[in-house]
């Protein structure tokens, strides 16, 4: 684990972080509430500084923050027969301010801000690159050629379009990077049209080395009436071979069977001690979730989610696709669909979690977060960015999960109270939250084993 991985990790928390609790502290100023401390980080105070009523500060344990609000802790605040409030220490407040003595509609305001403010954020996040970077197109168009490359040294050009490999047509970048990788370095031929004319170019491959967390190819769940079901696949059968060319990963098995719809393929499998082969041919499909909108082929099988960090060799030309990019409007109705999209992807995730269907080992903790973001770092600013949003989704919906301790469980008593008409107990919500707590840390501790595990481990 290098320098690097971590100086992008912290940066990435303390973005997430700071972006969260901003959400918090502005609607809760927006709404009149007083804010005593706002801090990045928990624990011992490392600096800080005080503006107006409030308390800047930067704390010793950087995995969270928080935002202390006048009477957040209703026993906090004591009012007299008078009228007038004091705080736990008697100093006067102004009930006005209390986040406690707001409607139920404003403390609820206040805790979505701090998901809602990290779920704006991955939105903005896919809003500008869209716009400064684009979209790539479904077609297989290249961009600029890398220098050096084999196809920079076949003289091919951005906005070439790639209508045959050895001859046979190609529809999109999946079927033309399975090839390359089937082909393991063999030289290849290209068919491009520039300006209306059609070429033909000859390129040798390269191979070029990735390192990045992987599925292995074992498979999870097997989807009724798919070709996979009628021969024969099962959960926990792990794939090491297609076509009679070995498989490791489960990217590697997806491309071979995305790019061969109605024709058949020979998987190799272990099953327990012993060793098969079955045929299968993949459906023509045309699933939603395909970008490009075009035919591939699908057997109905899913990943078990074993992940592991693997260094790989691909064989490269040097080319990938062309980037449109769009104005503002289209750029933020793709930014938004896209992070519906990813919300999507990770309430999948923890649904088959909660069934059984993914085992508990896919759970990251911080060292997990420390390894993908230097990963990500490694590949370019844009790749971090887009890390960035996507963690900032998947903290949006942890916490709004509903276990007392997080926002979720604090809109939890808030609905409660909102249908009941008084607030939920002072004793029973210190009881859920200690609850809460406990399974919190539990959770914590457990992703930290398999953090653990996953570096260090065999």
């Amino acid at each position: 684990m290098t320098t690097g991985m971590i100086v992008s990790a912290i940066i990435t928390l303390g973005v997430l972080i700071f972006i969260h609790e901003l959400g918090h502290f502005l609607v809760a100023k927006r709404l009149r509430v007083g804010v005593l401390k706002f801090s990045l980080g928990f624990g011992k105070r490392l600096w800080g500084f005080r503006l107006g009523e409030t308390e800047y500060l930067l704390s010793a344990i950087p995995l969270g923050g928080y935002v202390k609000m006048v009477g957040e802790d209703p026993r906090e605040v004591r009012v007299g027969a008078d009228g007038n409030a004091t705080d736990a220490e008697g100093r006067p407040l102004e009930l006005a301010k209390s986040f406690a003595h707001k409607p139920v509609w404003a403390r609820a305001l206040i805790i979505l801000a701090g998901p809602g403010a990290n779920f704006l954020l991955a939105v903005v996040i896919f809003w500008v690159l869209f716009m400064a970077v684009g979209r790539s197109l479904p077609e297989p168009v290249i961009g600029p050629p890398a220098e050096t490359s084999p196809a920079a040294g076949a003289g091919l050009r951005a906005g070439d379009r790639i209508r045959a490999l050895d001859g046979d047509p190609v529809r999109g970048w999946e079927e033309i990077a399975s090839r390359l990788q089937q082909g393991r370095g063999a030289e290849v031929t290209l068919t491009v049209e520039r300006a209306g004319e059609t070429r033909t170019v000859r390129l040798t491959p390269v191979p070029k080395t990735v390192v990045g967390h992987v599925l292995t190819a074992q498979v999870g769940r097997v989807t009724p009436n798919f070709p996979a079901e009628a021969a024969g696949l099962r959960r926990g059968d792990r794939i090491v071979a297609i076509n009679g060319q070995p498989v490791e990963t489960w990217p590697d098995l997806a491309q071979v069977i995305h790019a061969s719809p109605g024709r058949p393929v020979t998987l190799t499998l272990l099953r327990g001690e012993e060793r098969l082969e079955v045929t299968v041919t993949p459906r023509p499909s045309r699933p939603p979730d395909n970008p490009e909108g075009r035919e591939v082929g699908l057997i109905g099988i899913e990943p078990i989610n074993d992940v592991i960090r693997k260094e790989s060799q691909v064989w490269d030309l040097g080319i990938g696709p062309a980037y449109e990019r769009l104005h503002p409007l289209a750029a933020l109705a793709e930014g938004v669909r896209r992070t519906v999209d990813v919300s999507v992807t990770v309430l999948w995730f923890l649904g088959k979690l909660l069934q059984g269907a993914l085992p508990a080992k896919t759970i990251g903790g911080p060292l997990t977060i420390v390894l993908l973001a230097g990963e990500q770092a490694q590949q370019g600013f844009l790749y971090l960015v887009t890390f960035t949003a996507v963690i900032s989704i998947n903290l949006a919906i942890l916490n709004l999960l509903p276990i007392p301790i997080l926002d979720g469980g604090h809109l939890l008593f808030a609905a409660i109270e909102a249908v009941r008409g008084e607030p939920v107990s002072v004793r029973r919500r210190d009881m859920a939250q200690k609850v809460g707590l406990v399974l919190l840390v539990a959770v914590m501790v457990f992703a930290l084993y398999n953090d653990i595990f996953r570096v260090f481990g065999p």
